[in-house]
């Protein structure tokens, strides 16, 4: 069997490279690319040195600790012992994210017998199979990062709302959107929009019908069977810049909950939104500033 000892150190070399970009995209700790790059080198001569001299413990757990502490010195430098401990455990933590994500993928489409009498699986991981699966998890690996904190970013801006009508208290989850300036033009009353989930507490399937109907003949300019006592419509500015038409009700009371507060509000409309407002449906309602403006 012919090992090529340059293709296993140009790859270790590249899976380190990754795993510190990695590391420094989740810690968002800012540092010079030719650091990561020496960093990598660095933690990639394990691979010929262990060629170079057979007797060389490599397999020491003191050593692979002591490696990675030279690794993120190379890479990040040191500025206190928080931050040089986030790092490095931002380090270990995509390492073994990468690593058991290759291994689960090895695992799923591998026809041996894991489950053996010798305890454990005895074929070896490809090099090839590691230089196009690594990428994949490297990708897909930040995706989900990336997604999470802006999940978590969002959530900041969510609240339960109560909203209290036709005799009926429904609670939803509402998202505080900072680019909801929509207000009736003729009071300055802010509007909050409700989509279909919440609009179902109301109204049946017949009546939900009727509703659209009504909104798509007030879009092509006609009134026909417009409940004006019920209903009113606003006039509103799309994201396209076209002018267009919403149509809006006046709930008896709005309850948005806070942490440490409980806002009530009788002075604000509730614009439909047919469908639903996000795809996961994690909230049902887009929020207005202006509700908050009591808080400070």
């Amino acid at each position: 069997m012919v090992v090529y000892v340059e293709v296993i150190w140009l790859l270790n070399f590249m899976i380190d490279w990754m795993i510190l970009l990695l590391t420094q995209s989740i810690t968002k700790h800012i540092t010079k690319w030719y650091r990561l790059v020496i960093a990598s080198l660095f933690g990639s001569l394990i691979v010929p040195i262990s060629f170079i001299i057979p007797t060389f413990p490599i397999d020491s757990w003191i050593l692979k600790i002591v490696h990675s502490f030279i690794i993120i010195w190379i890479a990040f430098g040191f500025q206190n012992v928080a931050i040089y401990s986030k790092l490095l455990c931002s380090f270990y933590f995509m390492t073994f994210s990468i690593g058991g994500g290759l291994f689960a993928i090895h695992f799923l489409f591998s026809t041996e017998d894991y489950l053996s009498t010798q305890g454990f699986a005895t074929d070896q991981i490809h090099g090839l199979f590691v230089l196009i699966g690594f990428p994949v998890i490297f990708f897909f690996t930040k995706y989900r990062m990336d997604k999470h904190k802006m999940q978590q970013f969002q959530q900041e801006f969510y609240y339960s709302v109560t909203i209290k009508w036709k005799g009926k208290q429904v609670e939803t989850t509402g998202y505080l959107d900072s680019g909801n300036h929509l207000v009736d033009p003729f009071t300055q009353t802010p509007v909050i929009i409700v989509d279909e989930t919440i609009l179902e507490h109301w109204f049946d399937e017949e009546e939900m019908m009727q509703l659209q109907t009504s909104a798509k003949s007030l879009m092509e300019g006609e009134l026909q069977d417009f409940n004006s006592s019920t209903f009113r419509i606003l006039p509103f500015q799309g994201v396209s810049g076209q002018h267009d038409f919403m149509i809006a009700f006046k709930p008896d009371l709005l309850e948005i909950h806070m942490k440490n507060v409980q806002l009530t509000n009788k002075k604000v409309l509730i614009g439909i939104q047919f469908g639903n407002l996000v795809a996961d449906n994690s909230y049902h309602c887009l929020l207005h500033p202006k509700l908050f403006q009591q808080t400070g």
